[in-house]
């Protein structure tokens, strides 16, 4: 009767170690998540990664040619935008694969996409983390898209590794990576304009107009130079001035 009694005790404590796919003790899982948790950098909320970002430039003008501008009207108009590249990684598994282990099996659908959502450095080699259609468990992958044969968990933003082995079938199980692209062009964010003022105390007068991020709004300069003909700088804009009265300007945007 007391063997019955100790193995019952044994089978409860059982219970209470193993439960769904892993363990559920609460305090143990706290305190491997503290000792053993890998930082995780994540993709974005799409699954996407920035590449890299370019910053365009736009004018208006003719660099080198005679030009005219009208009193009030611009000579150089130049905005900047910036255009970002991202990349969004997904994984699909050719076939089935089972994992196996004294836990619950995990499973690998065959011909079903795995999204990346993150990637972890563990001693030096880097791993995806891929989404396993379960909330309690994620794949890894190594950098040839290889599964591995753990599984883990994410707690407060870490991977923390469920303990033990799985036995892959089929062994060396491979997925096959998917990459998808877009660009995406902001508004713009920066950028200023140009324009003749015409003439005022025998001075040349042009304003300029200076945007801030997105366009919306801006700081307002006046310049004036001696209306003589010779070549003038505005914002880093060489401007070389022909003939100028009132009502026009000639001039040329010197580029070199």
């Amino acid at each position: 009767m007391k063997a019955l009694k100790i193995l019952g005790m044994v089978l409860c404590l059982s219970g209470c170690i193993y439960a769904g796919e892993f363990s559920v003790l609460p305090w143990r899982d706290d305190v491997v998540a503290g000792l053993s948790g890998y930082q995780i950098e994540y993709l974005d909320r799409q699954s996407e990664k920035l590449l890299k970002t370019e910053v365009l430039q736009e004018s208006s003008f003719k660099a080198n040619k005679l030009l005219t501008a009208f009193k009030g009207y611009t000579i150089v108009d130049t905005k900047s935008y910036s255009k970002n590249y991202y990349v969004q990684e997904s994984l699909v598994a050719p076939e089935s694969a089972q994992l196996i282990s004294g836990y619950a099996p995990a499973s690998v659908e065959g011909g079903k996409k795995y999204d990346i959502i993150g990637q972890v450095d563990i001693q030096d080699k880097l791993y995806y983390v891929l989404a396993s259609g379960k909330p309690t468990y994620v794949f890894l992958a190594d950098e040839n898209y290889v599964l591995q044969d753990h599984i883990a968990t994410i707690r407060d933003d870490k991977l923390v590794m469920i303990e033990g082995k799985f036995v892959i079938t089929p062994e060396n199980f491979k997925f096959e990576p998917i990459t998808k692209s877009r660009i995406v062009q902001s508004d713009m964010v920066t950028g200023f304009e140009i324009k003749y003022q015409g003439i005022q105390s025998g001075a040349m007068v042009f304003s300029l107009m200076e945007y801030d991020a997105g366009g919306q709004t801006g700081e307002f300069i006046n310049y004036s130079f001696e209306n003589k003909p010779g070549v003038i700088e505005i914002a880093g804009i060489r401007i070389k001035v022909f003939y100028a009265n009132d009502s026009k300007l000639e001039y040329m945007i010197i580029v070199k």
